[in-house]
This record gives structure tokens, C-alpha cells and sequence, in this order.
């Protein structure tokens, strides 16, 4: 995860408010000092490369998905330092109670998650490596990934095949379709060291596997779909892709469109049915903010991240099943929309585009920076994790966006840093907390004295009582 700028701390330019607003129907359903994985297949300390296997105080939780229907809870931890056995995982739900600290096993198993020594010793690894490390602090946003392209083979598409074909390598986060019963993510390709160097193992590609009833017991998962993305829409900055939209069109479970979004500033559109793939990129909105790009964590880190364009989310469809896309850019304050219309039609991506088919919807307001949102379609109410103000926000989408129209679900010191936000199909809005921050910006590990991770969850109906989200 780069495209970001390490700054000193006289650069921040505002402090986290110290209100909250404890919201008593939010639960804290999971927390963790220290992340465990069970059943690893190596012992902690043995060596994968230069690092040992598991090193507990670099694993944190970035993202995080439920499947009702199984129980399964799938995570996401991203490979950002070293010792992360598995990079996409799950544990049973069901199996927990609630303010306890799941065991998490690799998804779908060890060995396609696992690393090798030749990912950190072989030639070409090795300089890139080099060549991130020469990186100055100021120049470390993901560029020399563009400037020292590499030549792959041809883009490769699996069909219900076998998993040991491929590894996965880095994962931010997990999109859970309960529609269908399958997960869909991206595996980056790339293991993102920010303190030891870049190391570019494989293609970035899309993973969808079929969530069955019993996953929970068999820990058996299908392979329905694995695609790597082309070069020509994801070889400038794939560990920049961290959130993808589902966007149905019919009840076929094959009929969608999905967007992927890079934080490096475009959009990714992949038509699941026919599969293929376009970009749109360059246009004024999905660029980052520098005046709104300082931020300051736990009020003592302070930095500068430039992130681009984040996530998006879907309005209601029109007649022609047509929708508002609804995205926010990182390093803003500001919410934007475009047509679905637009996105789906493959010869309006790159600049065969009006300008003004992307539009500014309103400004949610100071400290209201957010990474991902969530949609609820039987209120209308768009939900906000805002990663700057500790808080989660809602905004009825019947109404102007403006600060006065938005409502504080729940804001607290227990929300280090949310990066996912989601509703699962029993009408549960869920959201998390992480240290991401430390691990990315400081030469320090986690402290596994203290909590640094946690799940909550809110029924939609009680996330927005009582605040102006719940007037039409």
C-alpha cells in the first residue's frame, strides 16, 4: 500500500476531536491483542527467507466479510510486513462468543497462501526490492512500480479449477456476495514491505470462490473464478487496489459488473459475464486532495497520505436498471457520482468520456475522510467509516449532502482506524478497527498488550434511530 508521503509531525494541520458518542445497540463482537492462526503447517520461528514464519506483532486485520448463510467470518490481512501466514482467512463465527478473540485459519488452506524463499532470494525480486529501498521518503507513492514495468505472460483465466495451480499473496480486503454464496477479492500480486522493499511475486488477479452451507465444518471452498488483470488496466499500481462494488443486473448469478477500485486514481470495470475488462482514469474527482491529505493518528502519528479515488456505492436502479454510483476519493472531504450507464459501457472508459458525466454531490464535512462505505436500500441511508474522526456516519440519500444532513452512528476511541464497512444479509451493519497506521508509517511493531483489532456490529434500524438519517 503506497502513494503516500511520510511527512514530520510539524506538518499535520489538525487534531482528532475528543467528543464520542457511545451508541448503546453497537456490540463489540470480536477484539484481539495478538492474532492467532491455528494448525499452522510450520513452526513460528522457522524461516521464509529472511523473516521468520509468524511474527505476530506485524499481522493486523485490514478487512473483513460475512457469509450468514455458513457462519463463516472471512478476514483479510494484508501482507504490509513480514510473518503473515496466511493472507486471506476465516474462522467459524458461530463457534465464538461474543468479545472474543477468534483463532483464524488460512482460506482456502495453508498451502495456497503460502510464501517461498525464492519470493524474497530470485534475481529480478531482488532488484526491485533494491530499487524500492533507493526510494526516497519523499518520493515512496508506487511510482518505481510504473517506471520498471515487467513482461508477463498472457493474462490467464481459471474456471472451476484446482487452487494449487496459483498462490495468493496479498489481500486487503473481502467482498462477501450472499446473493450467489461465493466471495469475491484481489489478490495484489505484490508483498508491499514499506520498511524492507517491494517485492513483485505475481500478476494482480480476481478470486471468486463459492461459499457452500457446510464451509464452516468442511473448510472445503470451490474455485469458481481466478483472472488475472490485464496490464494495460492494473500494471501502474496494483497494490493501490484495495475495494470492489458488486453490481448485479439480473438474477443471474453470472450477469454483473464489478468495479475495483485503485486508490492510485482509477477505476476498474470487469464485465463478470463476458469477461472482460476496462479502466476509466485521469478524471479530476478520483484525485486526491493535497490539502486534505494530512492526517494524524491516535493524535500523536501524523502523515500525509495521497489516496485517490477508494470505493463506491450503488443507489437505487432506474427503469433501465441504471444506477448512481456514489465514490469518495481518500484524501477528500468531497462525495462524487456518476452513472452506472457510464461505467458499463466500455467505449466511454479512458477519455471517450463528458467531463461533467462525473459530478459533485456535496462536502461531508471537517475530519469526515472515509475509505469505504455501505449501502442499506430499505432506509436509503449511505454509511460512512471515517478513518480521520473515529466515528461512523450515515446520510439518507433522499436528502442534500451537506455536514447538517449527515447523523453520528457511533464515534469512539475504540475505532483506531476503520477500513471496512458493510451490511450482511440479516440487516447488520458491520465495521472494524485496526492499527494500520503503525505498521505502515513507524519503524515499531504492534503491542500485544493492547487490543488491536476489533469487530462491531448494528442493526441498520438502530444504527440510524434517532438521527437525521431516519427522516425522509
Amino acid at each position: 500500500m503506497k502513494r503516500l508521503i511520510l511527512q514530520g509531525i510539524s506538518l499535520a494541520l489538525f487534531f482528532l476531536s475528543t467528543s464520542s458518542y457511545d451508541n448503546n445497540y453497537v456490540e463489540e463482537i470480536y477484539k484481539w491483542k495478538r492474532v492467532e492462526y491455528e494448525n499452522l503447517p510450520k513452526p513460528a520461528n522457522s524461516l521464509v527467507g529472511p523473516y521468520r514464519y509468524y511474527i505476530p506483532e506485524n499481522i493486523d486485520i485490514m478487512g473483513m466479510g460475512y457469509h450468514s448463510a455458513s457462519g463463516l467470518m472471512l478476514v483479510a490481512v494484508g501482507r504490509l510486513r513480514p510473518g503473515t501466514p496466511a493472507t486471506a482467512a476465516a474462522f467459524c463465527a458461530k463457534k465464538y462468543k461474543s468479545g472474543s478473540s477468534p483463532k483464524l485459519w488460512a482460506f482456502p488452506d495453508y498451502e495456497t497462501n503460502a510464501l517461498r524463499d525464492s519470493d524474497f532470494y530470485n534475481k529480478l525480486n531482488r532488484r526491485k526490492r533494491k530499487a524500492a529501498n533507493s526510494q526516497s521518503n519523499s518520493d515512496i507513492d508506487g511510482r518505481h512500480y510504473d517506471q520498471q514495468k515487467l513482461t508477463y505472460q498472457k493474462p490467464e483465466t481459471t474456471f472451476l479449477a484446482s487452487s494449487e495451480k496459483f498462490r495468493i499473496i496479498s489481500v486487503y480486503q473481502m467482498n462477501v456476495d450472499e446473493k450467489c454464496h461465493r466471495v469475491f477479492f484481489v489478490d495484489v500480486g505484490v508483498l508491499d514491505y514499506f520498511l524492507n522493499g517491494t517485492n513483485v511475486i505475481q500478476k494482480p488477479a480476481l478470486l471468486v470462490y463459492d461459499l457452500p452451507p457446510d464451509g464452516c465444518e468442511s473448510r472445503k471452498f470451490r474455485l469458481i473464478r481466478r483472472v488475472e488483470i490485464p496490464d494495460r488496466v492494473a500494471s501502474h499500481n496494483p497494490f493501490g487496489i484495495l475495494y470492489t462494488t458488486i453490481d448485479y443486473q439480473s438474477e443471474n448469478c453470472d450477469d454483473l459488473y464489478l468495479y475495483i477500485m485503485n486508490f492510485d486514481s482509477y477505476l476498474i470495470v470487469y464485465d463478470y459475464k463476458r469477461n472482460d475488462f476496462w479502466h476509466f482514469t485521469n478524471h479530476p474527482t478520483f484525485q486526491p486532495i493535497t490539502a486534505e491529505s494530512f492526517f494524524v493518528y491516535e493524535k500523536t502519528l501524523h502523515y500525509q497520505l495521497l489516496e485517490g479515488l477508494m470505493s463506491v456505492a450503488l443507489g437505487y436502479p432506474d427503469r433501465y436498471g441504471d444506477r448512481t454510483a456514489y465514490y469518495l476519493t481518500g484524501a477528500s472531504t468531497a462525495q462524487f457520482a456518476v452513472s452506472t450507464r457510464i461505467l458499463k459501457d466500455k467505449r466511454k472508459s479512458l477519455t471517450h468520456y463528458n467531463l461533467d458525466d462525473f459530478r459533485l454531490v456535496g462536502y461531508r464535512g471537517c475530519l469526515s475522510n472515509a475509505g469505504k462505505m455501505a449501502v442499506d436500500y430499505t432506509y436509503g441511508v449511505i454509511f460512512y467509516a471515517e478513518r480521520q474522526s473515529n466515528r461512523i456516519r450515515c446520510w439518507n440519500m433522499n436528502k442534500p449532502l451537506n455536514p447538517d444532513n449527515l447523523g453520528v452512528v457511533f464515534e469512539s476511541d475504540k475505532i483506531q482506524y476503520p477500513l471496512t464497512i458493510f451490511k450482511d444479509s440479516r440487516g447488520y451493519i458491520w465495521f472494524n478497527s485496526c492499527r494500520l497506521p503503525v505498521l505502515v508509517f513507524t519503524n515499531t511493531s504492534l503491542d500485544l498488550n493492547e487490543v488491536n483489532n476489533r469487530f462491531f456490529r448494528i442493526k441498520v434500524r438502530d444504527a440510524i434511530r434517532g438521527t437525521v438519517c431516519e427522516n425522509n
